[in-house]
């Protein structure tokens, strides 16, 4: 889960840097890998084709990579409008 989390914020961070998967010569953009990961865990965690794995913990792990990045954009955002007067207390 947390190696998913980690991968969904490099996708929404740097979301067109080409990344090459072994075997395929083809640059992926990492917003589409990203994407392909996550429709495949969903996949496999509701048909339940692959036993023994906990699909649903990886996709938990991606919607935490999604809160964290959303959380720590908003708190840039809001340092970036801060006058600078809180420094002085």
């Amino acid at each position: 889960g947390a190696v998913y989390g980690i991968l969904l914020g490099f996708g929404m961070m740097f979301p067109n840097v080409p990344l090459f998967i072994m075997f395929i010569p083809i640059p992926i953009k990492a917003k589409w890998l990203v994407l392909g990961y996550g429709a495949m865990e969903l996949f496999l965690g509701v048909t339940g084709t692959a036993d023994g794995v906990a699909h649903f913990a990886h996709l938990g792990g991606m919607l935490f990579g999604f809160i964290m990045i959303k959380l720590w954009e908003k708190r840039a955002k809001a340092r970036q409008k801060d006058d600078g007067w809180q420094d002085f207390y």
